[in-house]
């Protein structure tokens, strides 16, 4: 039966203006047919205003009824914004079991009663599923021996992948490390912009079509300059795609927003990552700071001091905003017939020249290790530092860095393929999983 079918037989239910409807699964017993179904039909509803979805009291036709919000009312809303980060943060794996109503009720110091009630609710929403006293995710879909995911990334002319940084390392292997666990084949494709051309490993020409054994899409779209025209091979791409942003989250093309079955992941470029930075300095009583950055013409750098302001830290910025990026700076280093690391530690100098504080948050590993090398040359004390990025960089130089959560990230990329419907309706089309700041003594 068609979404709209269904729509339609509940329309002609006969339900009064302000009358309770039936459960979810009450409905689904009804009409014989899933639990899923019915949940998106009542969303669809809720969304036409022929239904209200009240929160711990069900759904209404028409106009809900007033009543009195119960203390408990309260106390669902906590539990499902703290399920709900939780989420974000990687925390709740959308592919293991959740942790036990026990441990949950201590997390977020409520009785194991209102967990297991909330969960329950979820349950009945098709969200979870539950084996006894044990919940997971649901699955949507079964995943056969021919099934696969495509996971397209720039590549050169002859389909080799480019892979020159650490956090497309990372993405990488946790994104073959969890399909492997979860028996998913990969199939790599390269994008070669330039040519608008996808490839395979071997060089030959692929060609992007739906196949009823492609399970969905990861597209990547670090350093794609122009992400609508990869956007649009997979325009009318019937099953669901994962994109890694990279970009500002409003840079995202109009052509792609809020598509059916699309969901974005932003892993580094928001201003999260700088209010954790901030929140952990306040934690230590660290400040005033140098915000440090070569590369304030970016989004991300702009972003990261946001952050740190929002956070409360007192921050005195110290930035150039000729260059919005590291491979930015190696392009101009390369057209002036100069090493990128010495352009690099000019452009410090001259920052460096204002300094007058001895804790630094820079805007990159490798803009930390670079400050480090500084000071070292010119017989100063090192200064406290913390960067972005946690590479090995900053265990070499032993510095505190913020490690961005690319294993959330790969994870709920995963599952939004694997079952999209149920999964992807919990979160916002843009996610952004959170990091921490990773010590190092």
């Amino acid at each position: 039966m068609l979404i709209e079918d269904v729509k339609k037989s509940i329309v002609n239910a006969g339900f009064q203006d302000g009358e309770k409807m039936p459960s979810v699964r009450r409905m689904a017993e009804r009409l014989g047919l899933s639990v899923n179904t019915v949940h998106r039909a009542y969303k669809l509803l809720a969304i036409d205003g022929r239904i209200q979805l009240v929160h711990g009291k069900g759904c209404f036709w028409g106009a809900a009824p007033s009543f009195d919000v119960k203390p408990e009312e309260s106390v669902y809303s906590v539990v499902e914004r703290l399920f709900q980060n939780d989420l974000d943060s990687g925390f709740l794996n959308a592919f293991d079991e959740l942790p036990s109503c026990k441990e949950l009720s201590s997390r977020y110091a409520v009785s194991p009663y209102i967990v297991k009630k909330f969960l329950l609710q979820k349950s009945a929403q098709g969200i979870l599923r539950h084996v006894g006293h044990r919940f997971f995710f649901s699955e949507e879909r079964p995943i056969g021996k021919s099934n696969y995911v495509l996971f397209v990334h720039r590549s050169d002319e002859f389909g080799r992948l480019k892979i020159e940084s650490e956090r497309e390392s990372d993405v990488f292997r946790t994104f073959a490390q969890i399909a492997a666990e979860q028996k998913i084949a990969v199939k790599f494709i390269g994008y070669h912009e330039s040519s608008n051309q996808f490839f395979l490993s071997d060089g030959r020409v692929y060609t992007i079509k739906n196949d009823v054994h492609c399970l969905g899409v990861f597209l990547s779209t670090w350093l794609v300059y122009d992400a609508s025209k990869l956007f649009a091979y997979f325009a009318t791409f019937k099953n669901p795609i994962s994109v890694w942003w990279e970009y500002a989250p409003d840079m995202v093309p109009m052509s792609a927003r809020n598509k059916k079955k699309w969901a974005f992941y932003n892993v580094a470029f928001g201003k999260e990552a700088g209010v954790i930075v901030g929140r952990y300095l306040k934690s230590k009583n660290m400040g005033p700071v140098h915000y440090l950055s070569p590369y304030h013409a970016s989004f991300w750098s702009k972003a990261r001091l946001q952050g740190l302001l929002e956070a409360g830290t007192d921050v005195v910025p110290l930035v150039d905003d000729r260059f919005a990026s590291p491979f930015d700076l190696i392009d101009v280093a390369n057209r002036g017939g100069i090493d990128s690391q010495v352009l690099l530690n000019s452009v410090l100098e001259s920052l460096l020249k204002k300094a007058t504080l001895d804790k630094f948050v820079c805007s990159n590993d490798r803009v930390a290790a670079s400050l480090i090398d500084f000071f070292k040359a010119k017989k100063l004390p090192t200064p406290y530092v913390v960067g972005f990025d946690d590479t090995i960089e900053s265990y070499r130089y032993v510095f505190d860095s913020f490690a961005f959560n690319v294993g959330t990230m790969v994870k709920e990329a995963i599952y939004h393929i694997v079952a999209p419907t149920i999964y992807a309706e919990q979160r916002r089309q843009m996610q952004t999983p959170l990091g921490r700041v990773v010590e190092k003594h």
